[in-house]
């Protein structure tokens, strides 16, 4: 079968795989084993067809230019079926169909579609098909590893993604909304992990963590005495277990160290409070939690990899509401608690939830379409799949 009727087949054969399980369960394991399986094998055609076009560095290529190197754009697209047909192999010319399916693309790969084709959607072309195989492989394995667990509720944080998605007891998504993660440094990348929400809390304080502390208010008090103050921030002064208000002029902040002071910074509820009005628990090592987060312009960003290791939560309230009231097949009750306006509190859930910060790079949605993602704590890079994933 050559290259052209294969790309024809390939999404009814990812779209028989959905419709096999019904609508909305991207993330059945069983589900995705189906369709990476399939993706794979296309994959592998794609690679063995040797037909890839690379682009050099420093290139744009925008709707409405000519350019030499805009035919192998239209043969990339097409061999992935982001672009519908091949009518001209050599065209040169960036035209509205051509746009179409650089949006297309850029969709499938969590960029913004723009249809330019910029610095970050040739870096993602310049992805050779067996580069995509490995990656595919890769999480085929990580599904597979999913597979054995008994179906359950479940908070699902897509890291890679920057996307939370509920799924209830069956895998089928309830709700979704955006997140925002760890930065790539490896001091600030949210960890992986597997735990239970067992309670929110609403109007929270919250306690700088001292690696913040000296790297960043430390130096920020040399050049701005109030900032402390601006922030609605407190300093106590631990003695055993007993937190003591100290002035923050009584730190040496020019030399801090954090062993020596035995100091705390706490940031009083508010609406610029860095978690927000909610907070949302579950036990780790690693000091991770979702949150509320008053700096809602930066769910605008399509890659969303801006804070110290914790998840930001775009709708935190409705996501309160959801664990709070558990019969979600009766619709989303409002959560009169989240409204409360009192000073700090713990509500707990009516069952702990099991929450999952995954890192899935790549899988195949509803709609047969193979998604990809960048690997932005390089943990792909780390790994090699297993042999048989290929198989």
């Amino acid at each position: 079968m050559n290259v052209q009727a294969r790309l024809l087949l390939l999404p009814f054969l990812l779209l028989f795989c959905a419709s096999a399980w019904g609508q909305t369960k991207t993330f059945v394991p069983a589900v995705q084993i189906q369709r990476l399986k399939a993706a794979l094998q296309e994959y592998q055609h794609l690679d063995e067809d040797n037909l890839w076009t690379t682009f050099p560095n420093k290139t744009c290529l925008r709707p409405g230019e000519k350019d030499p190197l805009i035919s192998g754009l239209r043969t990339n697209l097409f061999l992935m079926g982001d672009l519908p047909s091949l009518a001209s192999p050599t065209d040169s010319s960036f035209d509205e169909l051509l746009t179409q399916a650089v949006k297309k693309f850029q969709r499938r790969h969590g960029l913004e579609a723009d249809g330019v084709a910029g610095q970050a959607t040739l870096e993602a072309l310049n992805i050779t098909p067996a580069q995509r195989r490995a990656q595919l492989a890769l999480n085929l394995q990580r599904w597979q590893a999913d597979s054995s667990r008994t179906p359950q509720p479940l908070v699902l944080v897509n890291l890679p993604e920057f996307m939370l998605h509920l799924l209830d007891s069956t895998g089928t998504q309830v709700w979704e909304t955006q997140v925002v993660i760890g930065q790539t440094p490896k001091i600030y990348q949210t960890v992986p992990l597997e735990s239970k929400i067992s309670y929110l809390v609403v109007n929270p304080t919250w306690t700088v963590p001292q690696s913040i502390i000296k790297r960043e208010i430390a130096p920020m008090l040399k050049t701005n005495p109030q900032y402390l103050a601006q922030n609605n921030m407190v300093v106590y002064r631990l003695q055993g277990k007993t937190r003591v208000p100290v002035s923050p002029s009584a730190i040496n902040w020019e030399n801090f160290d954090a062993a020596r002071e035995n100091i705390l910074v706490v940031q009083q509820p508010g609406p610029h409070n860095a978690l927000g009005r909610i907070k949302f628990m579950f036990a780790n090592q690693h000091s991770i939690y979702l949150h509320d987060t008053p700096a809602k312009s930066l769910f605008s960003h399509p890659i969303r990899a801006y804070s110290h290791g914790c998840v930001r939560v775009q709708n935190p309230e409705k996501l309160g509401a959801y664990l709070l009231d558990q019969n979600w097949a009766d619709g989303l009750q409002p959560a009169k608690a989240l409204q409360q306006t009192s000073p700090e509190k713990n509500f707990y859930l009516p069952k702990p939830i099991p929450v999952k910060l995954a890192y899935y790079t790549s899988w195949v949605d509803d709609n047969g379409e193979v998604q990809f993602r960048r690997d932005l704590y390089q943990l792909d890079a780390l790994t090699t799949p297993q042999p048989e994933m290929f198989q």
